[in-house]
């Protein structure tokens, strides 16, 4: 009925698909870029797809160059092909029954002669009132002075309103060109991102801290396309993006024994603007068995961003890359390939001090038909990683009355080197992929945690970014999905494990985590069932081991026609505790923590679920854009 849930029913391997909340990511919690016809999509674009007009859907687990700028690690793209009525709609909405959560979306277009008009508006809100954070906090100085605290939960609401409106225009000559203008307004506001605990320390006052955060953002986007077709199947495509980000945040941290006698208290907030320009353009070219493409992308941008409360400032900054690219991708007797090589230079500048950044990015991938069904695939690829606007600001943030945040300018780019070695045999019952990978980072950027000396002799703990030594990941993952009865129950289910050490100038952390999960789907007439369930992902980075979901969901729907359906859902089932994740600092000298969160909100949480469409007059088929650009980081340090 929807983008997501066809392709929750698709069980495609190293991804988790979760239909309720509207959510794609990798396995180990990797980032997934969607794009319908290769233009990067919105939830809206996504929940508002109609299934019967998906031709099909491409998998791309190892983005080449064409992505190379994107730091993803998955590529979804919907191939559709619209056969749209005179005018077509829908609403679709998923929301709670018995607290604050819902997805919900409504669109409609319209055509007149060769033109196609559409708006669309997507809202994604949550207020629950039972989440609560627990944990410890250790921190050893080198006077000698200890602090062991126990951290008792205190509960908070929390919640968001996230909102897009788009409206979009779109002109083809059917074989000949395609011109598309589309207007975006993504306006997120939460002012429910509060933290309260008890702070427990031995020989000391119980007291209580309350942690403050409001986050408004507004991003309006113009976006301008062209494609032609040209003679010899060739084809040129021109992207033209123009953003401006407002943001405003707010931070208020309290500490007290009474509320009455506040003891400590570190507030800013922060008016950020942001202007950019993006701008890319594709030349390729097809053969018989082959096909070249050539491209060219360029960013500028400019931040302005006012700081005012314990540290007041005005950073002013602007950036700016190019990045091109050649790829060629064909086929020799069993062998496919996909070689390319993109080259990247980014410039950044705040006041009198300018950052240059160059980075190679190769990337080769070979498939080789082992035997009927079977394929073996080996992937290499280098991507370079930069530091990101807030990491590179001279900005130091005091988040209470014992940690310090600061930026670093001294920041240098890092390359990670992976491989990846799959396996897979597919027959019409039952498709199984053995894979293992391995990724190197050289000198990336990690978190150093260490004490520094304040003017009355007393200690901070101060966050800060710097190029560590090295890091590395490996993993090895078993997928296997059995049609157990063809067009009526499919389960798959996968297992694997993850390994991962960082080394920083001072410390060596390692960490093993195993996991696995199931996902089941099953139809009989005009009812559908869609479950899943997975282990606690865990991840280990420099110092901290984050803690991920342990997840679970089921939806039932029943089909009237091909232009209603309407179901239930029920988010984290049998689970009364609700959602959890955390986080823990280890290997540090100086600092250990551990933070738990528990939203009991979301257990057993149920859902009702209702998808309509309507369709009328003559048809036209639009033309597929196929480029899309965005810009959303805003620099602002948190």
């Amino acid at each position: 009925s929807s983008g997501y849930d066809l392709l929750a029913r698709l069980m495609l391997p190293d991804l988790q698909i979760d239909p309720i909340q509207n959510r794609i990511a990798t396995m180990d919690g990797g980032g997934v870029e969607v794009r319908i016809n290769d233009v990067k999509a919105t939830q809206a674009q996504i929940s508002s797809l109609r299934p019967s007009e998906v031709v099909r859907i491409e998998y791309i687990d190892n983005p080449g160059v064409r992505y190379g700028d994107s730091q993803v690690q998955a590529v979804i793209n919907y191939i559709v092909k619209r056969q749209s009525a005179g005018i077509t709609g829908g609403i679709q909405g998923m929301n709670a029954v018995s607290t604050g959560f819902g997805n919900d979306n409504i669109y409609v277009k319209a055509n007149v002669g060769k033109s196609e008009f559409g708006l669309d508006y997507f809202v994604s809100y949550r207020d629950y009132d039972t989440r609560y954070m627990d944990g410890y906090d250790r921190f050893t100085f080198p006077d000698g002075t200890r602090h062991e605290r126990e951290l008792e939960p205190v509960v908070v609401p929390f919640g968001y309103v996230q909102q897009t409106l788009e409206a979009s225009y779109n002109l083809t000559e059917p074989d000949k060109y395609v011109f598309n203008v589309l207007f975006t307004d993504e306006m997120f506001d939460t002012d429910k991102q509060d933290h309260s605990q008890r702070i427990v320390e031995t020989g000391k006052s119980d007291l209580t801290f309350f942690k403050h955060v409001e986050d408004h953002n507004h991003t309006p986007a113009l976006d301008i396309y062209y494609s032609r077709q040209l003679p010899c199947k060739q084809k040129i495509t021109l992207n033209a993006v123009g953003t401006y980000i407002g943001t405003d945040y707010l931070y208020d941290y309290k500490e007290w024994e009474t509320e009455d006698d506040i003891l400590s208290h570190y507030a800013y907030s922060t008016d950020g603007k942001r202007y950019s320009l993006i701008g890319e353009g594709i030349y390729s070219k097809e053969w018989k068995h082959t096909v070249l493409t050539a491209g060219v992308k360029g960013n500028t941008a400019y931040t302005e961003n006012f700081y005012t409360g314990t540290n007041d400032k005005n950073l002013r900054m602007h950036n700016n890359s190019i990045y091109g690219y050649v790829q060629l991708q064909g086929k020799w007797n069993r062998l496919s390939y996909v070689v390319g090589a993109g080259i990247q230079r980014q410039a950044f500048s705040e006041s009198d001090n300018r950052f240059s950044f160059v980075s190679f990015r190769p990337s080769v991938s070979l498939s080789y038909s082992v035997f009927k069904n079977a394929q073996l695939r080996y992937s290499f690829f280098i991507t370079p990683y930069t530091p990101s606007l807030s990491q590179l600001s001279d900005i130091t943030q005091q988040n209470n009355n014992l940690e310090i945040t600061r930026g670093n300018r001294e920041l240098n780019p890092y390359r990670v080197y992976s491989n990846r070695l799959t396996f897979s045999w597919n027959t019409k019952p039952v498709n199984v992929q053995l894979s293992g990978g391995y990724s190197y980072y050289h000198r990336p950027i990690l978190t150093d945690i260490r004490p520094i000396q304040t003017e009355d002799g007393g200690y901070l703990v101060e966050y800060a970014s710097v190029n560590g030594k090295e890091h590395h990941s490996a993993n090895a993952r078993l997928n296997v999905t059995w049609k157990v009865i063809p067009d009526f129950l499919t389960i798959s289910g996968y297992g694997g494990v993850n390994w991962y050490r960082s080394v920083g100038t001072d410390f060596r952390n390692e960490y093993t985590a195993w996991s696995m999960g199931m996902t089941l789907n099953a139809n009989y007439e005009q009812f559908s069932l869609v479950a899943g369930a997975n282990t606690r992902p865990v991840s280990l980075y420099g110092y901290h081991l984050h803690y991920g979901e342990k997840y679970s969901y089921a939806q039932l729907t029943y089909n009237l026609n091909k232009n209603f359906s309407a179901g239930v859902a029920c988010l984290y089932p049998f689970t009364p505790s609700g959602w959890t994740g955390g986080n823990r600092i280890m290997g540090n000298t100086y600092v250990q923590k551990k933070n738990w969160t528990h939203i009991k909100d979301n257990g057993n949480m149920f859902c009702l679920y209702f998808n309509w469409k309507f369709n009328s007059g003559r048809k036209h088929q639009s033309g597929r854009k196929t480029l899309s650009n965005s810009d959303r980081d805003s620099g602002i340090v948190k």
